[in-house]
């Protein structure tokens, strides 16, 4: 290394080594504010990093999602074309049938619906009876001919006058 000196006296040596120090000052300044900045920058590009790998992450999970979504929806696609082309199937296979059912003049009272339908009128019809039972339930006890009905009045009548004479008896022993 050299000093730079004009000649080899102690005062021109001084400030040529007061230079040196300057510059060896300067030197460790600037090298410490490189690896402080050195520093930062490495935080910072592992802070990137990670925040690059959660990205990734997030991303193929993403893709998996998405890959599955996709799967989902052609499966729903298909289940769908599947019931399309059932229905139509069916549909078809009813009109054969009820065109079948036409050409035999079939009569419309005896199918299920029909069935069904007298099932519910027939319920309702008992529901309205019920009433009407109760109200002719006093009288279901007499005979339906006109002889035994007059016969069964005379009865009444006897043991109404039974029990006028017994009510009478038991009067005139208080």
């Amino acid at each position: 290394m050299v000093l730079g000196v004009r000649d080899t006296s102690l005062s021109s040596f001084m400030p040529a080594v007061n230079n040196l120090t300057n510059e060896l000052l300067e030197a460790e300044k600037s090298h410490h504010r490189l690896e402080r900045d050195l520093r930062a920058l490495r935080k910072r590009l592992g802070a990137t990093l990670m925040l690059r790998n959660t990205v990734q992450e997030d991303v193929n999970k993403a893709v998996r999602s998405q890959a599955m979504e996709s799967a989902k929806a052609e499966e729903r696609l298909l289940n769908m074309d599947f019931v399309t082309a059932k229905a139509k199937e069916l549909g078809n296979r009813k009109e054969k049938a009820e065109a079948q059912l036409v050409s035999r003049k079939m009569d419309k009272s005896i199918t299920h619906q029909a069935i069904v339908q007298l099932s519910e009128d027939v319920a309702a019809l008992k529901q309205e009876t019920i009433p009407l039972k109760k109200k002719l339930e006093p009288y279901m006890d007499l005979s339906p001919s006109p002889s035994l009905a007059q016969v069964k009045i005379e009865e009444a009548k006897r043991e109404l006058a039974a029990l006028d004479s017994q009510l009478e008896m038991n009067m005139d022993f208080k």
